[in-house]
């Protein structure tokens, strides 16, 4: 009897032993699982822009961008939004990015010369451009591995505490005027026009132009009360300020530089990322970029029709007294060197970047007057 009951101890330790070895690889499985749901973490990031919302920027090519992230990660990720300044203004975007105010954001370099002087690369004047051909140079320049000096690329150089998505660049710029025409080199001279960058101010000297600074929020009531004559400006970006309204001559054909933009994060919050995600947000970029551009043109039509319903005149430059051409043309030539100048003088490899740009234009189908054609 002793015997049998010594068994049945001895069975049901057994058992014991086992339900608890099972009992262990359950936990083991769980363990496995949550680091499995870890990897799969949603991730809330917040983005930003000064622009207003309507802006094609944000519209066309931020807002798609995020929402395809969202869809490729399958929700894993999504965005808080912040537009029109709510939570950071023009141009503090990029600074709102490195303090960690914001995670991702819509960066407008151009306006932080001083921080990033090659930025306004973009601005310089072409004797022929458009849109896509604008676009596809600024993400080739940005993705470029033709290095300017000490071994680093433009991005490298410019741009290296941002992982860097590029989006389109505006329409090109034109000049328009609320009715002077440019009929003849005396008519160009003593023009007063808003100039948008440096590279514009020092354009307006070259062909005699009076430049005149201010944010482009205010320029509607100064052309209403007449205080200056037009502006450089995209004519895709008209109906965002009512410029459609106001315009009444532009010259097309001749190109006054293009704006550029792109959608940055840190390289610290880029590397934290898991890799799904950077491969989400990489694919999504490619994606969007080319309807982004194509939505400029879009606006450009819609800009166009109105403006000419209100009586606004397109000129086309080459239709321009020769006089007026070989002056515009002239100070293209001029506002190349003086910019590759400028960068030198701080250190910077100007004469390169000027080089590597022009080819990159001519790459992509847009020209330059041929006195830079001979650059070397």
């Amino acid at each position: 009897m002793k015997r049998v009951k010594f068994m049945f101890l001895a069975a049901m330790f057994t058992v014991c032993v086992v339900l608890g070895a099972c009992s262990d690889s359950g936990s083991t499985g769980s363990s496995s699982s949550g680091d499995g749901d870890k990897e799969a973490e949603k991730i809330t990031l917040r983005a930003a822009t000064g622009l207003s919302p309507q802006h094609a920027w944000w519209a066309e090519s931020m807002v798609p961008w995020m929402e395809r992230v969202e869809e490729l990660t399958e929700g894993q990720v999504t965005f808080e939004t912040f537009t029109g300044g709510e939570l950071v203004a023009v141009p503090d975007e990029a600074d709102a990015v490195k303090n960690g105010t914001v995670d991702v954001a819509l960066i407008l370099p151009i306006y932080q010369p001083d921080q990033y002087p090659m930025a306004e690369i973009t601005m310089l004047p072409l004797a022929h451009s458009d849109t896509i051909i604008g676009s596809n140079a600024w993400k080739a320049l940005l993705e470029s591995d033709v290095e300017l000096a000490d071994g680093k690329t433009y991005t490298e150089m410019q741009f290296s505490d941002f992982k860097v998505f590029p989006v389109s660049t505006t329409q090109e710029y034109s000049i328009s005027t609320t009715g002077k025409e440019f009929n003849s080199v005396n008519d160009v001279k003593g023009t007063g026009l808003r100039t948008p960058s440096r590279i514009h101010e020092n354009y307006s000297e070259k062909i005699g132009v009076n430049s005149v600074t201010m944010p482009a929020v205010e320029m509607y009531d100064a052309l209403s009360r007449g205080s200056f004559d037009g502006s450089y400006y995209s004519i895709a970006d008209w109906t965002g300020y009512g410029f459609q309204d106001l315009f009444k001559y532009t010259i097309t054909g001749v190109n006054f530089g293009h704006f550029n933009a792109f959608i940055g994060m840190t390289q610290e919050k880029w590397d934290s990322l898991p890799e799904n995600v950077q491969e989400a947000m990489t694919q999504a970029g490619e994606e969007i970029f080319i309807p982004g551009a194509e939505a400029w043109l879009t606006r450009a039509e819609e800009s166009i029709k109105l403006n000419e319903e209100n009586g606004g005149e397109f000129v086309e430059f080459t239709s321009l007294d020769q006089g007026v051409q070989d002056l515009i043309n002239k100070g293209i030539e001029e506002t190349w060197l003086d910019y590759a100048e400028l960068l030198e003088e701080q250190g910077l490899p100007g004469k390169k970047l000027i080089t590597l740009w022009r080819d990159i234009i001519i790459e992509q189908g847009g020209d330059v007057p041929d006195t830079l054609k001979n650059l070397e």
